[in-house]
């Protein structure tokens, strides 16, 4: 499965990232009276906002890909500094109203090695040594203080209502790079066969056209890549999945009845044409706002394909 960091488009600098976490922090802290703190008027503290129950958090997005090595260490080089900002900052907090911090969450998309873990348990073990030796200037630690990892994965549900609700203008990339030749086991025979039944009908050429392959190869693929992307809905975004099941289920009963009632096969390209174009301004209508234009279209040939591979789609050859 692809890390949702994969499917969220615009959200990957350093500006987008904080603001996406404090809206997800806004969400699931409501309760606790979650509050940010700007970054002017005196500076952030070293942390981007708190609850009352003592969790502050403090978010890092690298500028551009690196490789796991350099991510690893600019993700501790700014956990380092971060935390020695919540070290020195006892009177600053103190002054925003922070009670004693009980959890530092360290907020980042994603990390690809787990140094970056013993690192934050590193700095935890510090920063308790340096409370116990000197518990005066160390006040606002807790004395079971915890720095926790969080990544993108870890506020699915939040992220799926911010877009969900157009709380941001994230939406998400479920378009993926295609290859010239798809994996056709993954696509088992029956489901081949019905699309190339139903391509050469919409096409009326028989199976010399040398077309016919190059278009049949386009729609397994198609199939493969739904397959993979709808589950990965399924599971990080089922909400918004469900929404695209429904829809496409609606859509699909007309699908089969308007195909079945065609009697003409010279028609069959001009309503497949037509089906395509109608259903992509379904998308468009419903999920534009959730999806960016290239997943509209990506979205629209898997759940073709999808038709084509059953029995939802039927043309006279």
């Amino acid at each position: 499965m692809n890390s949702i960091k994969r499917y969220i488009e615009g959200y990957m600098s350093g500006n987008a990232w904080e603001e996406l976490c404090v809206q997800c922090y806004r969400i699931r802290y409501q309760a606790d009276n979650y509050t940010p703190i700007p970054a002017t008027q005196g500076g952030d503290a070293g942390i981007e906002g708190f609850t009352n129950k003592g969790i502050v958090h403090q978010c890092y997005c690298p500028e551009r890909e690196y490789t796991d090595n350099e991510l690893y260490e600019h993700q501790r080089k700014k956990l380092t500094a971060d935390i020695e900002k919540l070290k020195q900052n006892a009177v600053r907090l103190k002054k925003l109203g922070v009670p004693s911090v009980v959890e530092w969450h360290f907020n980042i998309p994603e990390y690809k090695d787990s140094r970056i873990i013993e690192h934050a348990e590193s700095k935890r073990q510090e920063v308790l040594k340096a409370k116990k030796d000197k518990p005066s200037d160390y006040e606002h630690i807790a004395d079971g203080f915890q720095i926790v990892v969080k990544t993108a994965e870890d506020f699915t549900p939040e992220i799926s209502r911010i877009i969900r609700t157009n709380l941001s203008d994230i939406k998400l990339n479920v378009a993926i790079g295609h290859v010239s030749d798809p994996d056709w086991t993954k696509c088992d025979s029956e489901k081949v066969a019905n699309i190339r039944r139903k391509i050469k009908a919409i096409m009326l050429v028989d199976d010399t056209d040398a077309a016919l392959n190059k278009v049949v190869g386009i729609y397994v693929e198609c199939y493969i890549s739904g397959l993979e992307i709808l589950n990965n809905l399924r599971v990080q975004f089922p909400e918004i999945y469900e929404e695209i099941y429904r829809l496409e289920q609606s859509y699909k009963s007309e699908v089969s009845v308007r195909t079945l009632m065609n009697t003409d096969k010279a028609m069959n390209r001009t309503l497949f044409d037509t089906i395509l174009n109608e259903f992509h301004s379904k998308l468009e209508r419903d999920f534009s706002s959730r999806f960016n234009e290239a997943s509209i279209g990506e979205l629209k040939q898997d759940l073709i394909a999808s038709w084509l591979a059953d029995c939802s789609m039927e043309f006279r050859g």
